[in-house]
């Protein structure tokens, strides 16, 4: 793991004012009724859809129209309710949000990957190659300036969103298995007291859980293969896309820094954490509501132990604090302008060698 600096006067100041806001609010910091009320209506739109497909609204029309919304509730429910629950920012307890945050086999993927690549990895080393797991792609894009530049990637900012549309059949055909592979030679399960038995279990119960439910299931009631294909893939591909386009517009855009591994050693954690990271739309309430509040990506990264809820309001301390010590504040005022910057640094890295 890399160290940063210790500490900072930016780093200490922003994390007295912040805990100084939510005691004068009467608030730890986690969830309060909004976040129940979000995970209900995200839920009900992935799970209602799809129930209505069952009960036999099967038709093309109906198949497009049902599966649509329903990718659009399992991005939803991601970026809700699992996201903050594996952040442990729903409850005081850690075996309630591990729970809670099981819905992540609802979503093909797996709950000991996904905190070990986004909360120990990502939130550490935000963007720096090597160590930040999510902007590491093989060969298929270049992120980071240090990343090999090839032909193909000239090509980058054309082919990212269908690339994009992949990201949840990827995750649940192949990441995940990769990733305990990966990870078990990293000796990071080992890190986290975990037996490699009983996360090659989870996985795959996990895998059968999703195959089970949304393809075995409509076919042993009589529903053709090919309409519940279609609606699978109609499905992940709203899903994947949604997913893919919101965690890009956070780090992977023009306006945040890609260090080198001595560049962020010179910072401290909370001070990376500004450089590397941006803001989108945070005056639009539906972005912010859909989202999981997403778009307030400088305060989850500063305080991903608060729960998203709080973000509006944290994030004027955030900003004011950070311009008293002449540091970036990265924001885009609208969804458009982020995905413009998205789109901006794919380009560049796909022309630029160095």
């Amino acid at each position: 793991m890399l160290r940063f600096k210790s500490s900072s006067d930016f780093q200490s100041e922003v994390r007295k004012r912040v805990r100084q806001y939510l005691k004068e609010q009467g608030t730890s910091g986690l969830a309060d009724y909004r976040f129940y009320l979000k995970a209900f209506a995200n839920l009900a739109m992935y799970l209602v859809p799809f129930v209505l497909f069952l009960t036999g609204y099967t038709s093309l029309l109906w198949t497009v129209v049902l599966w649509s919304i329903t990718g659009i509730g399992m991005a939803g429910v991601g970026m809700n309710l699992m996201h903050d629950a594996l952040h442990n920012t729903v409850t005081r307890s850690e075996w309630i949000n591990r729970k809670i945050g099981g819905v992540i086999y609802m979503l093909a993927g797996n709950s000991y990957t996904w905190r070990v690549q986004h909360n120990m990895k990502h939130h550490t080393h935000t963007n720096i190659d090597g160590h930040d797991d999510d902007i590491e792609t093989g060969s298929m894009f270049r992120f980071h300036p240090s990343q090999e530049l090839k032909p193909k990637h000239r090509f980058q900012h054309i082919y990212a969103p269908f690339a994009y549309t992949l990201m949840t059949w990827k995750w649940l055909l192949e990441k995940d298995f990769k990733q305990v592979i990966n990870y078990n030679k990293s000796d990071l399960f080992k890190a986290r007291d975990q037996s490699l038995g009983m996360v090659w279990t989870k996985l795959i119960v996990g895998k059968g859980f999703h195959f089970a439910v949304f393809y075995v299931l409509p076919m042993a009631i009589g529903i053709p293969w090919y309409m519940v294909l279609l609606g699978n893939m109609i499905m992940h591909v709203v899903a994947g896309f949604i997913l893919s386009m919101v965690f890009q517009l956070a780090h992977v855009v023009d306006k945040a820094d890609f260090p080198s591994q001595e560049e962020a050693a010179e910072s401290s954690l909370l001070e990376h954490q500004l450089k590397t990271t941006a803001n989108f739309s945070t005056k639009n309430p539906i972005v912010t509501w859909y989202t999981g509040g997403l778009n307030f990506q400088v305060e989850h990264h500063l305080f991903p132990t608060i729960n998203h809820v709080h973000y509006p309001k944290i994030a004027e301390i955030v900003r004011n604090t950070a311009n008293e010590f002449k540091l970036p504040y990265n924001e885009y005022k609208t969804t458009i302008g982020a995905i413009k910057g998205h789109f901006k640094h794919l380009k560049y890295m796909g022309m630029n060698p160095a």
